[in-house]
């Protein structure tokens, strides 16, 4: 629709820089409908064309001088993003948010200008018939939807392998949407929720010097704590209050002073009896959520929408809040998918409409003539893409879209490359692996993660419009994306451009990438809002001053949601993210009711030894001597057989199996990395006595669930990481999985090894109050007695 800010004297060296082929794509089809109304619109082009020669002697002269003298006074004032601004500049050329016809046009006009100092009336029948053919074209793109959506777009292709899409599927896409005019942004609802919508709070207003110092500050959060219905206790982080200083309001940097600063995060309050419309959520995906039928969803009350889980989670995540929820399940997952899914549409489609809106203010100013130099929108980053989804498997993509598209698209509206998508992220099961899976019994959590496409390697790009939802665009093209941490990570090392304007980071299901790899996370984290290699088609005049001056951090939004309480996501949680409108970390007390170890079936004597270490990173090194010294010699005897050694973690499992072979230890190893073959051979025999010990870890029961037979003694080298666990193996010792030999002599022991950097994971299956106790206790050892009815 619109255009972005000119640039400086060179305009008519301008290039087409957008998507590839863009100029003759899609356009043919178009251009053969409106061929039998060509005649008029040169007509009126030509008209057009008249009155703007008239006015160009008043625009020129002065104006470009003064401009390229503001820009070398604003690099001189910019120092963190020197080389950023250097690199816009020595393209000279000037940037538009445009589609690849909208750019011809201009630069055919700039052209027809310089030569107008020589000879007007020349110069007036050489554009006539250049401007006629391009000003056709951008009338032509007005009258599509898709086409305000490609304003947006700044491509550059080959970072994916979803920019291989053929050009038959965007015709298409161009052709189906033609008719959806309706879809540009009305100007007066933007302008109106300004004052109040939380988007327009949180990004459309600069950072005083005041708080940027608090948030790099070694603590810049003080943590209060507020109980709700649903979510229960939390711990609450806000900026620390700044020392009240009589200052000035200084110039930010690029030379822009702004009257407004963000205001740092307070306190939450649960809005109770307001319509989800008045929370700024767009009126379209309102009437989506609403599935019943002839309800008007616009006025719905949030409560009435949304579960009591839902409204919590989505009045702290609206607020921009950051949020670490681990309490996820296989029942809720659902819901929390359903909060976080709305604020990020919510999000795109307000930063879309705020785009569009600018840009078809600075078109209509270029229709009546008037100058736009020194008008200036600031509505956008670096790059376009600004939800980050990470997810760890291509099912949960495949919900993930599935949850967006219920959410965006009405009855008529259209998924754009959907059968490629179903194709390669569908379930691809034959018959022999469904009867496989129906003979052994799997438990509910396992069916819920592990059910379709398991694939941990996957990355996708979604553009977001109105009526449409494209999938496979390319990364620099695309509002959302999606990806597995592997499928970042095989990016990352040759483009991270693409993760430096992420505005929002949702971490899905965050325990099942702690049992991937936990360092491809870290490498993400450390690749968000780095300075960009390359320019990526971005015109400076429309990116926010604070992503310029490298404060994307501050604003950045992080949704953490997990299903145990990881120290790893509470440390990630905690130092990478600086959001001056605070964090919020969901923390309840696991109540006796609510223990694992109350699971435990068989009876079984429990015994709980606390092993001393003075520092966690110390503690692998204090659990192997304790383990080796104190409990390992127990287990020579031969009425101490049949022994399995739980091993939550690789290098203690390769650590403890070195130790075993210099030993000379009769055992076995069973991990993730052992072969079917040699599994089954390792399984069989330990159930008939001939290995006395076997090493097994956790992340072959997460990934396999088995069902070891003939285990008569348990040790835990560590406590599990999913407390479900505890009970799931400890109930193998029941005589139903025993060898025959050992049926019904009750002599099974479990031994459990823990320190105090275990009391998360001691929590979850002992009870907080218990594991309090436990862990503060004079006695090293304790002991539960479970079953026995």
């Amino acid at each position: 629709m619109g255009r972005g800010r000119r640039g400086g004297s060179k305009r008519g060296n301008f290039k087409n820089h957008g998507s590839r082929n863009s100029s003759s794509r899609g356009r043919g089809n178009l251009k053969n409908k409106r061929k039998f109304n060509k005649n008029e619109d040169r007509k009126k082009d030509a008209e057009s064309d008249n009155k703007r020669q008239k006015l160009q002697p008043e625009k020129e002269s002065e104006p470009l001088v003064e401009e390229s003298s503001s820009s070398s006074e604003s690099e001189e004032e910019v120092k963190p993003y020197t080389q950023l601004l250097s690199m816009f500049k020595s393209s000279n050329r000037a940037q538009q948010v445009l589609t690849s016809d909208e750019d011809e046009s201009e630069d055919i006009d700039s052209e027809d200008k310089s030569e107008e100092a020589d000879s007007r009336s020349k110069g007036d029948n050489s554009s006539e018939f250049g401007d006629e053919e391009m000003d056709e074209e951008v009338n032509e793109e007005v009258d599509t939807e898709d086409e305000n959506d490609e304003e947006e777009e700044r491509g550059l292709h080959g970072v994916q392998e979803a920019d291989d899409v053929e050009e038959d599927d965007e015709e298409l896409d161009n052709e189906e949407h033609e008719d959806e005019t309706e879809d540009e942004p009305s100007g007066d609802e933007e302008e109106m929720g300004s004052s109040t919508d939380p988007y327009h709070l949180h990004y459309e207003r600069e950072m005083s010097e005041s708080l940027l110092e608090i948030l790099t500050s070694p603590k810049p959060y003080e943590t209060q704590e507020l109980n709700w219905k649903a979510l229960g206790r939390m711990v609450i982080h806000l900026p620390a209050k700044a020392e009240k200083k009589t200052e000035k309001p200084k110039p930010v940097l690029l030379g822009e002073s702004t009257e407004k600063y963000v205001i740092p995060g307070t306190m939450p309050i649960l809005k109770t009896g307001v319509p989800l419309v008045d929370y700024g959520v767009k009126s379209q995906l309102c009437a989506n959520l609403d599935k019943r039928p002839l309800s008007d969803g616009s006025t719905q009350t949030a409560e009435e929408l949304l579960s009591p889980l839902q409204h919590e989670l989505f009045n702290l995540a609206n607020e921009y809040r950051d949020i670490y929820y681990p309490e996820m399940n296989h029942l809720n997952i659902d819901e929390i998918r359903t909060v976080y899914c709305l604020h990020s549409l919510n999000h795109v489609m307000k930063s879309r409409d705020k785009v569009l809106l600018h840009n078809a203010k600075l078109k209509k100013y270029k229709e009546n003539g008037q100058s736009t130099d020194d008008v200036e929108f600031r509505d956008q980053g670096l790059v376009r893409p600004r939800v980050l989804i990470i997810a760890p498997l291509r099912n949960s993509a495949v919900k993930i879209v599935e949850k967006l598209a219920s959410l965006l698209l009405p009855a008529k509206g259209q998924i754009i490359n959907k059968d490629r998508f179903y194709k390669e992220f569908g379930e691809e099961k034959d018959e022999e692996d469904k009867k496989e899976n129906k003979k052994s019994y799997k438990p509910e959590d396992y069916e819920a993660v592990f059910t379709g496409n398991t694939d941990d390697s996957f990355r996708i790009g979604i553009s977001v419009a109105k009526r449409t939802l494209k999938l496979y665009a390319g990364f620099y093209k695309a509002d959302i994306l999606i990806a597995s941490p592997l499928g970042a990570r095989t990016l990352l090392a040759d483009d991270f451009d693409f993760l430096c304007s992420i505005e929002v980071l949702v971490i899905d299901q965050t325990d099942i990438l702690y049992m991937q790899n936990w360092d491809h996370v870290l490498h993400i984290f450390q690749h968000l809002h780095l300075q960009p290699r390359e320019q990526h088609d971005t015109d400076l005049s429309r990116v926010r001053l604070w992503a310029l001056n490298g404060y994307s951090p501050h604003y950045r939004q992080n949704l953490i949601f997990s299903s145990v309480a990881l120290p790893e996501a509470a440390a990630l949680f905690s130092r990478r993210g600086t959001n001056f409108a605070g964090k919020v970390r969901v923390e309840n007390v696991v109540l006796p009711s609510a223990t694992t170890v109350c699971r435990v079936l068989v009876q079984l004597p429990q015994a709980f030894h606390r092993f001393p270490t003075p520092t966690a990173a110390q503690s692998a090194d204090d659990r192997f001597h304790f383990f080796t010294k104190k409990i390992l010699p127990q287990y020579r005897d031969q009425l101490m057989s049949n022994t399995l050694i739980y091993i939550p973690s690789y290098y203690d499992y390769v650590r403890l199996r070195n130790h075993l072979h210099k030993e000379e230890y009769n055992f076995g190893q069973a991990c993730e990395y052992t072969p079917d073959g040699k599994l089954a051979q390792v399984r069989n025999r330990f159930f008939l006595g001939k290995k006395r010990l076997l090493l097994y870890t956790e992340r072959l029961h997460f990934y396999r669930r088995l069902t070891m037979k003939g285990i008569h003694h348990i040790v835990f080298y560590q406590l599990p990481t999913f407390p479900n666990f505890y009970p799931e193996l400890c109930n193998l010792l029941q005589d139903a999985f025993q060898n025959p030999k050992y049926r019904g002599d009750g002599s099974q022991t479990c031994t459990v090894l823990y320190s105090t950097y275990d009391a998360q994971r001691l929590a979850a299956i002992v009870g907080s109050q218990r594991a309090a106790e436990m862990l503060t206790s004079d006695r090293p050892v304790h002991l539960f007695v479970s079953g026995g009815s």
